[in-house]
């Protein structure tokens, strides 16, 4: 090794876990890198690679976290939380995390089900009766449905739903959950439910079904059930004023191809009182509490001695639910399926993760996996729409299992 490279990684090195045990001693364990079967020189080679995604202006920046064997084994924070303010992104700083609001919301749900509140193959007008009487688009022709949508299928994503708001998703801020809900139903559905795999709000839907099993409002199940108990303190659907400041701003990538601010801590709607407590992509958390919720789910349910969910359980929601579903193969290939709430590797390969690997990401850039085979978990955040573009998600992944010793 060359004495720059050696002074970098003894300077990286230290920065490092200064940074951790700053931030993050309360929290998690700490640990090296090596101790835990990675290699330190690859994890360099991981941030240098996530950093030129800022240093090329695709990114206004990126935090990057691993907790392998249940140990914090890097964390990296680079850029600005602001650009124009030229804000340091900070440790504790608050992301949009979009559709990783998804698995808590559908952990949530499941806690229900694990206390016999409903079954899977219940149909949902059981409890929501607006969804006794839809209707379905075929060939531009309107009918009613042959099959009921029911509960697996909202969380799967086979229901069907078609419905896509209001143009303006601030407008859609201003429905309650109950009103969502009586607005979606509204429109046809897009296939006949059970039959075909179709991203969509469902999880909205979840959330309500969850006020209505648990005679509690969305947010509130989630902080008694879940925030509380894993004490994600920075988690929510609405930024109390206190936060404000730690709020990242959201960029969107103009004809020019420079990164414009399109919500910040002057314009955001989430400083406002909420209505819609959107369960398919309305929270706010940090990259801490998201690890808390994730190690949650890598321990079978358990964090700290706190157990919230059964392993049982946990495993129904890792199994593929989309076989047998249409477009399934053209939205995750052979080697993928969909779960209760996430996406599953059902083949071992490096690109994906290992075998049992779950997880999802968020249309803001935030990402995560847990990785029962390696014990790890890992997490990206970042605040810009179509990172996919970038291929992102799959440098990261890549990087993070190039690092790992065999």
């Amino acid at each position: 090794m060359s004495q720059k490279k050696s002074l970098k990684t003894v300077f990286v090195s230290i920065l490092f876990f200064v940074g951790l045990f700053l931030n993050a001693q309360s929290t998690f364990q700490i640990s090296s890198p090596e101790s835990q079967g990675v290699s330190s020189e690859k994890l360099i080679v991981l941030n240098d690679a996530m950093h030129s995604f800022v240093d090329n202006n695709d990114l206004s920046a990126i935090q990057t976290a691993i907790v392998k064997n249940g140990k914090l084994i890097h964390f990296d924070s680079y850029g600005s939380s602001d650009i124009s303010e030229n804000t340091q992104l900070e440790s504790d700083d608050i992301f949009r995390i979009a559709s990783m609001t998804k698995p808590i919301v559908s952990v949530a749900l499941m806690m229900l089900h694990e206390e016999g509140k409903f079954k899977l193959d219940d149909p949902v007008y059981k409890y929501i009766p607006e969804f006794k009487n839809l209707t379905v688009k075929k060939r531009k022709k309107i009918r009613p449905v042959k099959n009921h949508v029911k509960i697996i299928d909202l969380l799967r994503h086979s229901a069907g739903l078609n419905f896509k708001g209001p143009d303006d998703y601030r407008k859609t801020m201003n429905l309650t959950l109950e009103e969502y809900t009586k607005e979606a139903v509204k429109s046809p559905l897009k296939f006949e439910p059970g039959t075909t795999w179709w991203y969509s709000y469902a999880t909205d839907i979840c959330g309500y079904l969850i006020e209505v099993l648990s005679d509690e409002k969305l947010d509130d199940f989630l902080k008694n059930r879940i925030f509380d108990p894993l004490e994600m303190n920075d988690t929510f659907f609405e930024l109390p004023a206190k936060k404000l400041d730690r709020l990242t701003t959201l960029y969107v990538v103009d004809e020019k191809e420079q990164l414009v601010s399109f919500d910040n801590k002057s314009n955001t709607p989430f400083k406002d009182k909420v209505i819609l407590l959107n369960g398919s992509g309305g929270l706010l958390s940090t990259t801490e509490d998201y690890l808390k919720f994730s190690i949650m789910l890598l321990n079978n349910g358990t964090y700290n001695d706190n157990k919230l969910i059964s392993k049982a359980t946990l495993d129904l929601m890792k199994l593929d639910h989309s076989i047998g579903l249409k477009y399934k193969k053209l939205a995750f290939g052979k080697k993928k399926g969909f779960g209760l709430g996430f996406e599953v590797v059902k083949e071992n390969d490096t690109k994906f993760g290992s075998k049992g690997t779950f997880g999802w990401g968020g249309m803001f850039g935030t990402y995560f996996r847990v990785d029962p085979k390696e014990n790890m978990v890992i997490i990206y955040m970042t605040q810009s729409f179509e990172t996919y573009k970038l291929k992102l998600a799959d440098t990261f992944r890549t990087l993070v299992y190039d690092s790992i010793i065999e």
